[in-house]
């Protein structure tokens, strides 16, 4: 799995399970370094089981799961007994090597497995160690399991995004773990760069609890100074009806953006509903009157909204140069043009399941683009030739796998 990518020439070695510890890895891995995953012989990473959330059924054909796909892509896999001394000496080989060790297990499963910090940077100084927990290095909870749930709940966000007096909003699945994950990524690339000023090798750490609060710093800024408690209001009583989102005739959802130089979009929006009675309308003719009108304001907005398809408003948005798009749904993203044309979801061909679609990892670089360039391995796929790699004879990886230790 050659590759030009920004990352070529690292070596990660990644011990982590679920989203947060993988996630961090694939964004290597896209970036072309070379990743091996490290998964238990026999069951594998554990999301490769993980069948379903919201009553959707997450696995696929040839042992295959929508989870693992993304997470897993570009990367190659060794599966070990960890419980066997010999497995342990496999794994501190292929880390005397490495720049990266990637983990989210609980600090106490890297203590147990002879995995830990003080452990590993003692054969190898110029090691990364990155460590992914729930809640963070220190504290009562320091060792405590925590999955994505439990980042947005404790955080505020699940409350954050609700209106007032309404249940906790589990806002989509995977956002917090993605965010953990791009938290190690920033961690990892920093790490590096002051491997390259110093020499030395560190560890890092980053939790999803942190990443959380590090989403909603505007609005957390604003509740821990201001004392007061900030959550969105219901849509027809947003304050300014020009930062909502309206339904068209056909069905289809919009959201206007113009909370930046209302006065210069107000007669613009007027003029794409057909309202230009409005431009002057005592009742909305500033910021100051449609914020204490709103409720009215919206209602008329809404009829009118109503009254259009998509494509003419999609027509009267671009003609006054509003900021304004489309809401979409999920199933839409495949089809959307400016997704399309930046290649942010690309179908790749796929050994087993024929074609797949990615989401690629959203950066570019001009000279070292990053690139999908391999699926998901299977459980402990490329073992043999990693132990090769790492110097072990035909005969010893023989001996490995019939005693069981890969």
């Amino acid at each position: 799995m050659a590759t030009d990518g920004p990352m070529k020439g690292v070596k990660v070695v990644e011990w982590a399970h679920a989203h947060m510890g993988p996630g961090a890895g694939m964004f290597l891995a896209d970036m072309g370094a070379e990743v091996i995953h490290v998964e238990e012989r026999g069951t594998g990473n554990s999301m490769r089981r993980f069948e379903s959330l919201w009553g959707h059924n997450f696995l696929l054909e040839q042992e295959r799961n929508t989870f693992t796909e993304d997470l897993l892509r570009n990367k190659r896999s060794i599966s070990l007994d960890l419980n066997q001394p010999e497995a342990k000496e496999v794994l501190m080989r292929l880390v005397d090597d490495a720049d990266v060790f990637l983990t989210n297990f609980r600090p106490a499963a890297g203590r147990k497995h002879g995995l830990d910090y003080e452990s590993l940077s003692s054969r190898n100084p110029r090691l990364i160690y990155v460590r992914g927990t729930a809640y963070g290095e220190r504290g009562p909870e320091k060792d405590s399991p925590g999955l994505e749930m439990m980042g947005l709940a404790r955080g505020g966000l699940m409350l954050g995004s609700a209106p007032p007096e309404a249940e906790p909003v589990y806002p989509t699945m995977g956002l917090n773990d993605r965010l953990g994950s791009i938290g190690l990524l920033v961690s990892i690339l920093a790490a590096l760069y002051a491997r390259e000023q110093s020499g030395e090798g560190q560890m890092v750490g980053t939790s999803l609890l942190g990443w959380t609060l590090s989403l909603q710093a505007v609005a957390i800024s604003y509740s821990a100074n201001v004392g007061k408690e900030i959550r969105p209001p219901a849509r027809a009583d947003q304050h300014d009806p020009m930062y909502n989102v309206y339904q068209l005739r056909d069905g289809v959802w919009i959201a206007l953006g113009m909370v930046i130089h209302p006065e210069k979009f107000w007669p613009r929006l007027c003029r794409s509903l057909d309202l230009e009675e409005l431009i002057d309308d005592p009742r909305f003719a500033d910021h100051e009157s449609r914020f204490e009108n709103h409720r009215e304001l919206i209602e008329i907005l809404d009829r009118a909204f109503a009254g259009l398809t998509w494509e003419e408003w999609e027509e009267r948005s671009k003609r006054e140069e509003m900021i304004a798009c489309r809401v979409n749904r999920l199933a839409d993203l495949t089809e959307d043009e400016q997704i399309e044309a930046n290649g942010y979801l690309v179908k790749r061909e796929h050994p087993d399941l024929g074609e797949f679609w990615y989401v690629q990892t959203p950066i570019e670089f001009e000279k070292t683009p990053v690139s999908i360039r391999s699926a998901a391995p299977h459980i402990g796929q490329h073992t043999e030739e990693i132990l090769a790699e790492a110097g072990y004879s035909p005969d010893e990886i023989a001996g490995l796998q019939e005693r069981e230790v890969v």
